[in-house]
């Protein structure tokens, strides 16, 4: 893909951006005082506070999350890992905040529980494709509010519930190998677009009264595909699928009522420029390696930062808390227009 098509990839996303916002601006009415919504959430890591229970003692890639040095900085939990793939709060946690109707996200999906204060879906490794060795997919955790709402567990009556949709780790992108023609990678573009456009058709029908989509951000930024360059370039192939990706969820939701898409791209890009970069806190110098990682003797195989905060990604994919808090708070007037709440 050329620099001048991935240009104007980004320029129409941008410009989709602007008109889906100048619309719901004239199509929102305002609220006088902050109304508590009710707050779901469905996707992948970037959004999921603990889903992914530990299932074992042993500390592993999938589990690393519930292990130190995981949730170090995470004061609202005594610093402890709580699951979460960052230092301390995600995206859900913060939108939960800004909605101000709890200190995080709300509680993990479980069959049979209420779900009155808001449910998270999301789980780690989840996407749109994922087949069924692997996580839950979008749709699937769908089909868990679908039956949430059919035994009266979750009540969608009111005009107050808001569905976070986060397909944006990149999980989807994970299986797209070097040989993949320009063809085929548009049709699983298109796939991937067309599954997130579909959980928002399904949570709409189902009564969810606002919906928040996650754009995809930089892919090639990020720490696990700029590491080759020691952090010093980001990967063209890599923002060429973001951009592509997109500017095709764009168009497609363009036309919906009660949908912001949330420009994880440009957030992204900005608040690492004013922090680390692509460099990560957690660092290993094994490729195959992961934060948190230990050998057989308990000895660390990784390096850690002496300052969080100043750093924008905490491992190979994800945020800090402090990277997070900063994408958010950008994304804090758009959000809260769309939802008319006041601060």
């Amino acid at each position: 893909m050329s620099t001048k098509l991935v240009l104007t990839a980004a320029c129409c996303f941008l410009l989709l951006l602007l008109l889906n916002g100048a619309h719901h601006v004239e199509a929102r009415r305002h609220r006088e005082r902050r109304k508590d919504y009710m707050l779901l959430v469905f996707g992948d890591s970037f959004a999921d506070a603990g889903n992914r229970l530990m299932r074992s003692s042993a500390k592993s890639r999938a589990s690393r999350g519930w292990y130190y040095p995981y949730g170090s900085s995470d004061s609202a939990h005594r610093n402890r890992a709580t699951g979460r793939l960052s230092d301390g709060l995600v995206q859900s946690d913060f939108l939960a905040r800004m909605l101000g109707n709890n200190d995080e996200s709300p509680p993990p999906y479980s069959p049979g529980e209420d779900g009155s204060d808001g449910v998270n879906f999301a789980l780690p490794f989840s996407g749109v494709l994922n087949g069924p060795q692997e996580e839950t997919a979008l749709g699937t955790q769908i089909d868990q509010l679908t039956r949430m709402v059919n035994r009266r567990d979750v009540d969608l009556d009111d005009d107050y519930s808001v569905a976070l949709v986060s397909v944006s780790n990149g999980h989807d992108y994970s299986h797209v190998s070097d040989t993949t023609s320009s063809e085929q990678m548009n049709a699983y573009i298109r796939d991937v677009t067309d599954g997130i456009v579909d959980a928002v058709k399904r949570l709409q029908d189902l009564g969810v009264s606002k919906v928040l989509v996650n754009s995809l951000p930089p892919l090639g930024c990020t720490p696990w595909r700029s590491r080759l360059s020691s952090y010093a370039r980001c990967d063209s192939s890599g923002n060429n699928i973001a951009n592509t990706h997109n500017m095709l969820l764009a168009q497609k939701l363009s036309g919906f009522e009660d949908v912001l898409l949330l420009d994880l791209y440009s957030t992204f890009d900005s608040v690492a420029r004013s922090k680390s970069g692509s460099t990560p806190c957690c660092d290993t110098s094994d490729p195959n390696g992961y934060c948190g990682q230990e050998d057989g003797s308990g000895r660390a195989q990784y390096s850690l930062c002496a300052n969080p905060d100043s750093y924008f990604y905490w491992d190979y994919m994800h945020p800090t808390q402090a990277g997070w808090e900063a994408v958010m708070d950008q994304l804090r007037g758009p959000i809260q227009d769309f939802l008319a709440i006041s601060s």
